[in-house]
């Protein structure tokens, strides 16, 4: 069951600011209202917008990481979104093997759509130089606004010094990612080496 949501539904998910009102739809807890692109990196749980079921609700059984942001799931209409995740936040058994393996078989069907929506995915075998790193979890609206919903009260940065570091940051771990085939059969490789769990006494039929 996917739980991409794209509305104008305001959610109060108590950001850093409270600027944001009825008509004021927000991200993260930040108001997102007239924003032309949104960029997420993901290096510890897959963002909200991406969860299906199964996995949103085992991230709802870890308080902090439910305080943090990792459930929001409303994006804006119309926006293109680009997700750069990491493949170690593949390999965490969120919710079992079951779980894990529909969330990887839900990726690759994002990948197959034509969309505002586009996913990418570092490998785990990338070189990385120190500048490539992995880092904390942050979203970039626009460019001039940076969100880090590492705690209750996600961190947002307007300072164009600071932001300009993590759009910078964006550009290069997203220089390490697969993208389109590349992605898909990466993801497929995950998909088939999480083998489906059997159901306790069901037999497996005869040919």
């Amino acid at each position: 069951m996917a739980l991409i949501t794209r509305s104008g539904e305001h959610r109060n998910a108590g950001g850093a600011r409270h600027a944001s009102g009825p008509s004021r739809p927000t991200i993260w807890g930040v108001p997102w209202h007239g924003a032309r692109r949104i960029r997420i990196y993901a290096s510890t749980l897959v963002p909200g917008p991406l969860q299906i079921y199964g996995y949103r609700e085992a991230v709802r059984s870890y308080p902090l990481a439910r305080e943090c942001g990792h459930d929001e799931a409303v994006l804006p209409n119309g926006v293109p979104v680009a997700f750069v995740l990491e493949e170690s936040v593949l390999h965490h058994q969120v919710g079992g093997h079951d779980v894990m393996r529909a969330q990887i078989s839900h990726l690759l069907g994002l990948l197959r759509q034509a969309t505002n929506l586009s996913v990418s995915l570092i490998p785990l075998h990338a070189g990385r130089t120190p500048e490539e790193l992995p880092m904390e979890p942050f979203v970039i609206i626009d460019s001039h606004r940076v969100v880090l919903p590492v705690t209750p009260k996600p961190v947002v940065l307007e300072h164009r010094e600071q932001t300009s570091r993590y759009t910078a940051a964006f550009a290069r771990l997203y220089r390490l990612a697969f993208t389109g085939p590349l992605a898909s059969q990466h993801l497929l490789g995950l998909h088939n080496a999480l083998a489906p769990t059997s159901v306790p006494g069901r037999r497996q039929r005869r040919k």
